[in-house]
């Protein structure tokens, strides 16, 4: 992303340079609508002080039912970076925190009770399917009875 990269060129008119990306493009696994703003600030002829924003959303998959969601992010950033050929790429340090500020367990909501077992229906919090009620448990075990059946009759 030619937009977050920094040149010590960059810095011949002025102290500081600022950059701001509509669209943030790094690979991090899933969908996002990032924009990202950026200042930076040169310490040394190889330093720099780099600081900013990443605001937006990620398109994450719920791991209970499976639904994509928009999980928001708002992310403030300051590091001291170094310049590499004298320019500094200030993306990966962007697509790491995007990469770090998505959840280990992503969730639609915190009420979601997830696919049914029996009829797999999505259960959200304000819908659910009329095998709640049921004995669950036997339900399954009478739907998986052949399969297990069959894993035994091959170990004898």
């Amino acid at each position: 992303m030619k937009q977050l990269i920094i040149s010590l060129s960059d810095f011949i008119k002025e102290d500081a340079v600022e950059r701001e990306v509509d669209r943030f493009e790094g690979d991090i696994g899933c969908l996002c609508e990032v924009s990202v703003c950026i200042r930076a600030v040169k310490i040394s002829d190889s330093k720099a002080c780099i600081s900013g924003s990443v605001s937006g959303f990620l398109f994450l998959n719920c791991s209970r039912c499976l639904a994509q969601y928009r999980h928001p992010i708002d992310i403030k950033f300051s590091s001291d970076m170094d310049f590499f050929g004298a320019i500094i790429d200030v993306s990966e340090e962007v697509r790491q925190l995007l990469v770090l500020e998505m959840p280990m367990k992503p969730l639609c909501s915190p009420a979601c009770a997830g696919i049914c077992p029996i009829c797999g229906k999505r259960n959200k919090e304000d819908d659910s399917c009329s095998c709640q009620n049921a004995d669950k448990e036997n339900l399954t075990k009478e739907r998986w009875k052949e399969l297990f059946s069959a894993k035994r009759v091959r170990h004898n």
